[in-house]
């Protein structure tokens, strides 16, 4: 089962204004996202090798829990009883720490950096969606471990990768600027 996302098409997203004055060392604070994201991206590469592990036929399904708890996420996936666990759980810390700190301080500088802003509030939305269909999916995998249940579980993963890429790229290049020039704390 998957979403149909629409909304991420480029075309259909607005753009921050440039600032004329941005210096080299307010563009490198700004950067700092990138580095946050980076943390982010890692961890679900390595949720994604185990799923394709498990698609190649190096792993069954069943042995995807056992796996998962040898990566750093392995306490929460324990937890929580799904191969997203603690990544899962760090996105939606970091979006909602840009919802309630991040995005407040970029708001009103301009009509364009606050349509941007909500854009942004907006996605997030749609991946914390993503996040517990894929939840939902992982859990029907480890309790019915059959070829279908991966199936889904794999599609719900590519869904919520592709848009997590998608919506990291699009952030990263709208705000650089924007963090680094007002000062904004990541």
């Amino acid at each position: 089962m998957t979403f149909t996302i629409n909304f991420l098409d480029d075309s259909t997203r607005p753009r921050a204004p440039k600032i004329e004055d941005v210096t080299a060392e307010q563009r490198r604070r700004g950067r700092r996202l990138a580095a946050i994201h980076a943390v982010h991206l890692r961890q679900m590469s390595d949720v994604r090798s185990i799923i394709d592990e498990v698609a190649q036929g190096l792993r069954s399904v069943s042995e995807v829990t056992y796996a998962v708890g040898s990566l750093a996420m392995s306490k929460n996936t324990r937890l929580a009883g799904t191969i997203c666990g603690e990544e899962c759980q760090m996105l939606t810390f970091h979006h909602t720490a840009e919802d309630q700190w991040n995005f407040p301080a970029l708001t009103g500088h301009s009509a364009g950096l606050t349509r941007v802003v909500e854009r942004l509030a907006e996605e997030h939305l749609v991946i914390h969606a993503l996040i517990e269909r894929l939840e939902s999916a992982a859990a029907e995998a480890i309790s019915v471990p059959t070829p279908a249940s991966f199936d889904a579980l794999n599609g719900s993963y590519n869904q919520l990768e592709a848009v997590v890429k998608s919506h990291f790229s699009y952030e990263q290049e709208e705000l650089e600027e924007a963090l680094g020039f007002y000062d904004v704390d990541l």
